[in-house]
């Protein structure tokens, strides 16, 4: 063997290694679009990738790899059109009769599909032609049933059923004779962050999309209203399938019927648009925070003289709470999301989804998660980025009669002597929260509103000279929100974009906590994951 064989033999070698890793993943996608048949896909892209691997160690080194990979792959799939189609002239004499008179003496349409080898093609397109067609065709020619037969079962006149059989045999033969191209999410699924607020007693919305399929249904209708049969092809789901999820998600309030056609009802926001917004909140963000720093420097006194916290917590830590709470307490003025919706569930929830990315590089997305109880509620704000409250901020774990039982020994001005033994349990999980004071009485180490005193706040808030100057800031902020998601989203949804607007508006909140860290204006609490910063009781 020459040296010259022996390099282009290992070259060989190479190029079946690139082949293998870079290429048979996309053959397959290329073949299952092309067929419209996993597989038929499997097959055809075998044989593509046999004539290609065969070619290379024959020791065919070509010039351009990848162009000269893709050509044999259309080659191939040209002769494999070109067979199917002959095959399904055999099929054709029998699909393409006009004659209805025919129809019942047309038994042998399956037989001749069977004899062409062409029955998981008729298959293939029962499960993407309508149901009104659908039902009548299997009853006819695959379980036997006479036109007057069919006509009793559905209920429909016997020349109705007759006419739907002739229009079914049209469209089953237009389908036999194309290679249907599937969309991408057929066989790449995408992913979408998806978020909620408000009462869910049935658990809609959140039991309607546990799985893949509703997901990519929703996302193929946002702002893209599709029928049943588009959505059925563009994800590759058989029409009996896609009818039944259609419908759970029609119920579920998460799809709505325009004119024929299903639109996604909730807002989708889209990479692009995510951005736009993100763009649009950063441009002033410095300015919103430093105005917002001044107005709370100056009115922090106030706000303490009416009793909203003790002596233990410092400035710095109630401003940590603070930012969100004036921010929230602006655009709820605005569009109070609480109000947004009435579900035929019975619940007020609201949905809304995020095309998931990483444009921006920043985490800008803060929580705030609550307990009830009978007499009250307990919230706490997340920061992403901080770890505050780490190693006590256990709200999920906290039951309403843990916050009764605190208000309890708040009100009555207890101490750990006066707990029967249950209380001693509860008392363990909640005992983070709370301090002794002089008297050895136990009092909350966290902010306690009443509705008296939130609204007390408030109004000490808004009587800062430059307060209408930065509401004014914030409700433009709000406008020019609304504008782009209503360029961004159907028509159907631009009477509750205000609802979607504050989503976006949350993260105006961590946006300012980020600033006044970065400035030195704000400091994370001295012991972060054992501190109470952040938050707050609400006592009704």
């Amino acid at each position: 063997m020459s040296e010259n064989n022996i390099v282009s033999y290992t070259h060989s070698e190479k190029l079946i290694s690139v082949f293998s890793s870079d290429y048979l993943e996309k053959l397959f996608y290329f073949c299952l679009k092309k067929t419209g048949s996993r597989q038929e896909a499997e097959d055809l892209s075998s044989d593509i990738a046999l004539n290609i691997i065969s070619q290379l160690k024959k020791g065919i080194i070509p010039d351009r790899f990848s162009a000269w990979v893709w050509k044999i792959a259309r080659n191939r799939y040209c002769f494999w059109s070109n067979k199917k189609h002959i095959r399904n002239n055999s099929v054709s004499s029998v699909v393409s009769s006009e004659n209805m008179d025919d129809i019942e003496d047309d038994n042998d349409f399956e037989s001749a599909l069977v004899h062409g080898e062409d029955l998981k093609l008729l298959r293939r397109e029962l499960s993407f032609i309508s149901k009104d067609y659908r039902d009548i065709i299997v009853a006819y020619y695959i379980d036997d049933l006479k036109v007057r037969t069919i006509s009793q079962m559905l209920n429909l006149p016997e020349n109705t059923v007759m006419s739907k059989l002739h229009r079914s045999r049209k469209i089953l033969k237009e389908g036999m004779n194309m290679a249907r191209e599937f969309g991408i999410r057929s066989y790449k699924p995408e992913n979408v962050g998806l978020s909620s607020t408000g009462h869910q007693p049935s658990g809609l919305p959140w039991n309607a999309v546990g799985r893949q399929l509703p997901k990519n249904i929703l996302l193929q209708a946002n702002n893209n209203p599709s029928t049943i049969e588009e959505l059925a092809v563009e994800l590759g789901i058989a029409m009996p399938y896609m009818e039944e999820e259609v419908k759970i998600l029609e119920n579920a309030e998460l799809l709505k019927e325009v004119n024929g056609k299903y639109v996604t009802n909730f807002f989708i926001a889209d990479k692009e648009c995510q951005l736009e917004v993100y763009n649009l909140q950063c441009k002033n963000s410095k300015e919103r925070g430093r105005l917002l720093n001044e107005i709370m420097t100056d009115k922090i006194r106030e706000i303490r003289n009416i009793g909203i916290i003790g002596e233990t917590i410092s400035d710095n830590d109630f401003k940590w709470m603070l930012i969100p709470i004036i921010l929230s307490y602006i655009w709820d003025k605005k569009f109070d999301i609480s109000k947004a919706f009435k579900r035929k569930d019975g619940g007020n929830w609201g949905f809304m989804g995020f095309e998931q990315h990483n444009l921006t590089g920043d985490d800008i997305s803060m929580g705030h998660n609550g307990r009830c109880g009978k007499k009250g509620e307990m919230w706490s704000y997340s920061y992403s980025g901080y770890d505050i409250g780490g190693d006590i901020n256990k709200v999920w774990e906290i039951e309403g009669m843990h916050i009764d039982f605190l208000l309890d020994i708040m009100k009555n001005k207890r101490g750990e002597d006066s707990f029967t033994e249950l209380e001693k349990t509860m008392w363990e999980l909640i005992k983070c929260f709370t301090r002794s004071d002089k008297n050895g009485y136990i009092v909350p180490n966290i902010a306690v509103f009443t509705a008296d005193t939130k609204q007390k706040m408030y109004d000490i808030i808004k009587s800062h000279e430059k307060y209408a100057q930065f509401e004014n800031m914030i409700y433009g902020l709000f406008d020019d929100t609304e504008e782009i998601l209503k360029k961004c989203s159907n028509p159907v949804l631009h009477e509750q974009l205000g609802y979607y607007v504050v989503f976006f508006m949350f993260a105006i909140r961590m946006m300012a906590i980020n600033d006044e860290v970065e400035s030195g204006r704000l400091v994370l609490p001295e012991n972060p994951k054992t501190s109470t910063a952040g938050m707050y009781l609400e006592i009704y």
